[in-house]
């Protein structure tokens, strides 16, 4: 084997090395993105979560505010009737 096959082994186990160094650093990349990749779908559950929330709230509102409605028309009614009454009450002269 001369000089020859020792340059060949040398180059051999040089791009070995390199191999490895590529392996371990797109390794830890591949790792990096696994957590970048969980804090971001915890970080979307999170907000699903908040939005369903929310949604609920609207809903709570939405039904108050139907209910607020319906007490206004009730009390402008009430009012009506009194006013009627009042009135017929000055028409009768006590």
């Amino acid at each position: 084997m001369g000089s020859t096959g020792l340059a060949g082994l040398e180059i051999l186990e040089e791009k070995i090395i390199k191999a490895a160094e590529l392996i371990e650093k797109l390794s830890m990349e591949k790792k990096k993105l696994e957590e970048k990749n969980k804090e971001l779908k915890d970080k979307a559950d999170s907000l699903y979560i908040k939005n369903e929330g929310l949604m609920k709230e609207i809903e709570i509102f939405n039904k108050d505010k139907g209910k607020r409605k319906d007490f206004d028309k009730t009390r402008e009614e009430i009012g009506n009737k009194i006013e009627e009454m009042l009135l017929k009450l000055d028409g009768l002269e006590l």
